[in-house]
């Protein structure tokens, strides 16, 4: 599974940061729960499965300044319609402003996703179908249908596994006031071999 995300201002990152800790805080489902470097509040434009990866030195060559990798480069193996040049022009729609706004939730079985909604401005997407119709090849029929566009409903998780029971005490814990973000970098993670690489 790889994907195409954007990343936020710093202070925005802070505070969803802050809203992981409450959740794990109060011993909950939280996407704070994951120490890896590469886990940063996320909003995920493609989620793309069933790709052949490749060889990561044409992507860092064709990297640019701020394109630096956050794991180490040869560990690196992505789809190539997800890093060319093309998809990273469709970077030069950012910094974007957008705003998180109410919680949202994905339910499966007795548990859910708890995430926070992200108004669907007209930026946004555009910015989201550019990428999609950048990024279209034969394997863009392995897109998760929940991430393509007229289908797509942006969010940011703040946890992955939340038992129903636990909602209302996450929920009042949470001061989920609207965040008025900016979208400033574009990356892809492979969670295939958990690395990820900024785009721009």
């Amino acid at each position: 599974m790889v994907s195409l995300e954007l990343l936020f201002d710093d202070l925005t990152e802070a505070r969803i940061w802050d809203e992981w800790r409450v959740l794990q805080e109060l011993g909950v489902s939280s996407m704070g729960a994951h120490t890896s470097a590469s886990n940063r509040p996320h909003l995920s434009l493609l989620v793309r499965s069933g790709v052949a990866p490749v060889d990561a030195a044409g992507l860092n060559a064709g990297a640019g300044a701020g394109a630096a990798a956050e794991s180490e480069p040869d560990a690196v193996t992505v789809h190539p319609p997800l890093v060319s040049a093309q998809v990273r022009r469709a970077s030069g729609r950012l910094p974007l402003a957008v705003t998180l706004g109410a919680p949202l939730l994905f339910r499966h079985g007795g548990r859910a996703v708890l995430a926070r909604s992200v108004l669907p401005t007209s930026g946004l997407l555009d910015l989201h179908a550019e990428v999609h119709a950048l990024s279209e090849t034969v394997s863009a029929a392995s897109d998760l249908p929940h991430t393509t566009p007229g289908n797509w409903t942006p969010h940011v998780t703040l946890a992955r596994r939340l038992k129903l029971a636990d909602l209302e005490r996450a929920l009042s814990a949470l001061e989920l006031e609207p965040i008025e973000a900016q979208a400033t970098e574009l990356r892809l993670w492979d969670a295939r071999i958990g690395t990820s690489h900024q785009l721009a």
